[in-house]
């Protein structure tokens, strides 16, 4: 699989023979640029997500929607389980023009599909050996879900085999290609999904459609990007790199898994298919924002911050001030304002089936405020320091795990989804103390986000005074 097209060559000559990067735009002037382009994409992307969760929650059960959020969370651990930071390796090295270095990175992508496939087909017989050792009427319990869960070793194929085009595109801030990629996969993906739904009306059709969507972007990188086309190769200079970098994100990676989607392996075990699709359609509406921000930030933020860093690691501190303020007026006026009308965004758009989704979104919305760390955590990328990105998300594992079973000991299913909300601040302290350390803290612009999220808990408040006033409740 792995070829030694490329032979091991000392880090000198691998500079000297690096071609040269191309030159890039004036930093502020691409970053905003990249960031427009992903914006827009993002929001596309979102509104198509959108769009077809309500089609197909006409079409579909809510138990459906249960087994495919479980199945999705399996996979997207095992994903982040596996996790060895190629694309961060090429965007922040300086040899990430080399055709040596992308192949090496691109042998290392190829491997790891291969063996998360391996662990999809492990995770899906271990569901069906433990089959009756689950909670009775649990999404685990359910019989579909080892078949389920197999149909995506295709799709982890299919992503490791991902071209490095992506890569270079992040790299040098191309957001057009990327953008155009990542629509077209997902309207692929939509119509598929569709017209599968309205012919079997199967849980199948969530689950097949994820993995046309990986084909779709698969195809689509090798086509649609520019840049060069690069063969596997194996240069020891550029292993030594990337696995170097990558145990970092590996260890980061699993912990920010448990941090960011622990709960739904919690709830999944505890509460009925069609509950856990409700609680699915929230996080799933919630997850159009988040969405946005975290690909921002891992795809502009850590791209801007990094190439500030390798020039000037002043310019690095105050762009990543500026992007802080930005994100904490985003986030503040957002969280507020779900807060206080999140709930007529289920009401207008779903049926009294997925009602229920609308008070959990009100409840995690705050949680959004708590997403303004991760653009220190880009910082901590940037310089090298992954480890704090680990502890940070251990924090949040550590709190997840005594607070969703608490919460849901004590409220039942509205208290485990506070506690999924209060778990999201459990970085904060260390988060704070990374800045103290970087010369970052300022305490008024630590507060900057306080009268945002007034001001949103207003307009929430002013916006369901109108609804409720047109529409009753």
């Amino acid at each position: 699989m792995v070829s030694a097209a490329a032979p091991a060559v000392a880090p000198e000559a691998a500079a000297d023979a690096t071609p040269a990067a191309p030159a890039p735009a004036a930093p502020r002037r691409s970053l905003m640029r990249a960031a427009a382009w992903l914006l827009g994409s993002q929001v596309g992307a979102q509104a198509l997500r959108l769009i077809s969760n309500l089609v197909l929650t006409r079409l579909l059960l809510p138990a459906d929607f249960g087994l495919a959020a479980a199945v999705g969370t399996l996979y997207f651990g095992l994903v982040m389980f596996s996790d060895l930071g190629v694309w961060q390796s090429v965007v922040r090295s300086p040899r990430g023009h080399d055709p040596a270095f992308l192949g090496t990175a691109w042998a290392v992508q190829l491997g790891r599909g291969v063996l998360l496939a391996v662990l999809v087909l492990l995770i899906a017989a271990v569901l069906q050996i433990g089959h009756a050792h689950w909670t009775p009427g649990s999404v685990y319990a359910d019989p579909r879900l080892p078949a389920l869960m197999a149909v995506f070793a295709l799709s982890a194929l299919l992503q490791g085999g991902e071209s490095m085009k992506i890569a270079l595109a992040q790299r040098d801030l191309h957001g057009a290609g990327l953008a155009r990629l990542e629509l077209g996969s997902q309207l692929i993906a939509l119509i598929f999904t569709w017209t599968l739904a309205w012919s079997t009306a199967s849980v199948w059709a969530l689950v097949l459609g994820q993995t046309v969507a990986s084909a779709a972007r698969t195809w689509g990188s090798h086509q649609m990007l520019p840049g060069p086309s690069v063969r596997p190769a194996w240069d020891r200079p550029a292993a030594a790199e990337v696995l170097g970098f990558g145990r970092w994100i590996f260890v980061s990676s699993i912990v920010g898994f448990l941090a960011a989607q622990g709960e739904k392996l919690l709830l999944a075990g505890s509460l009925a298919a069609a509950s856990f699709g409700v609680f699915a359609i929230a996080s799933t509406l919630l997850a159009a924002l988040v969405g946005v921000l975290s690909s921002l930030n891992a795809h502009v933020v850590f791209a801007g911050l990094s190439r500030a860093g390798r020039d000037d690691r002043a310019a690095a501190a105050r762009l990543y001030m500026k992007l802080q303020s930005w994100a904490d007026l985003a986030l503040g006026s957002v969280a507020g304002l779900l807060c206080g009308a999140g709930h007529w965004v289920v009401d207008l758009l779903y049926d009294a089936r997925y009602a229920a989704a609308g008070w959990m979104l009100q409840i995690l919305a705050l949680g959004l405020l708590a997403l303004r760390q991760q653009v220190a955590e880009q910082l901590m990328f940037a310089r090298g320091q992954p480890a704090w990105v680990t502890a940070n998300n251990a924090l949040r594992i550590a709190a997840l795990v005594v607070a969703v079973p608490l919460g849901l000991q004590l409220g039942g299913e509205r208290g485990a989804v506070i506690g999924v909300m209060l778990s999201q601040y459990a970085s904060w302290p260390l988060s704070y103390l990374f800045r103290q350390r970087e010369g970052l803290l300022g305490w008024r612009s630590e507060l900057a986000w306080l009268p945002a999220l007034l001001a949103g808990l207003g307009l929430g408040w002013a916006v369901d005074q109108g609804l409720t006033a047109m529409f009753g409740h």
